[in-house]
């Protein structure tokens, strides 16, 4: 089985990704995607029990957490530990996305003690432009004894399908079967092309004007 633990859509603030289309090429590569939208779950409704794992990347006072296998929506600014809490209430799995990344929210290495505290480290990201961010995450998650994941963390449709986890057959919306398999995983991971943070940027931006309006 293959798992993308980081993706998101159109209900993403900076998210292109269609769920029709995120579907289809799931269904066609065999990858589950983790549908972790920046703050919404609005996403949900479109995907098919058992064919994704439902998620959110919230944003917390302190950077951004990755709530896995959850159904309720944990509010923007939600303080980082009481994220956590939250999490664990749904039964879910906490996961720490571009925890290193020293040009994205950096919680590895500004509070790392809040980073020791979540259930999984993304030790590759594709979208880290500089790979000593993914490196800093996997040393960090050995040394720690943390269970490691990984994620495309695509935006736009061509970026997913690069970047997985192989693990054996799970129910997916069982959270702990899939720290359990964790354990043993295999991790492929392929970097997104430089640009599509620009990009990414780009649409962020203008989403937010087009909101004032």
């Amino acid at each position: 089985m293959k798992i993308d633990f980081h993706v998101h859509t159109q209900y993403s603030i900076d998210g292109l990704n269609k769920p029709k289309e995120l579907i289809a090429k799931s269904k066609k590569l065999g990858i589950i995607p983790a549908i972790t939208d920046h703050d919404s779950t609005e996403a949900h409704k479109f995907f098919k029990k058992g064919t994704f794992i439902p998620g959110e990347e919230i944003t917390t006072d302190i950077g951004d957490l990755c709530a896995l296998c959850i159904n309720d929506l944990i509010p923007k600014k939600t303080p980082f530990l009481e994220a956590l809490d939250k999490i664990k209430e749904q039964g879910g799995i906490s996961y720490l996305p571009h925890g290193f990344d020293q040009i994205r929210c950096n919680i590895g290495n500004k509070f790392p003690i809040y980073a020791k505290k979540v259930d999984v480290i993304e030790i590759f990201n594709a979208r880290c432009t500089d790979n000593k961010y993914n490196l800093d995450a996997k040393s960090f998650a050995k040394k720690n004894k943390k269970l490691m994941g990984a994620g495309s963390d695509s935006h736009f449709i061509f970026e997913f399908g690069n970047t997985y986890v192989e693990m054996p057959e799970l129910d997916v919306n069982n959270s702990k079967q899939i720290l359990k398999y964790l354990k043993n995983a295999k991790i492929h991971g392929k970097k997104a092309p430089i640009y599509v943070r620009g990009s990414t940027l780009m649409l962020k931006f203008l989403r937010k004007i087009k909101r004032l309006f």
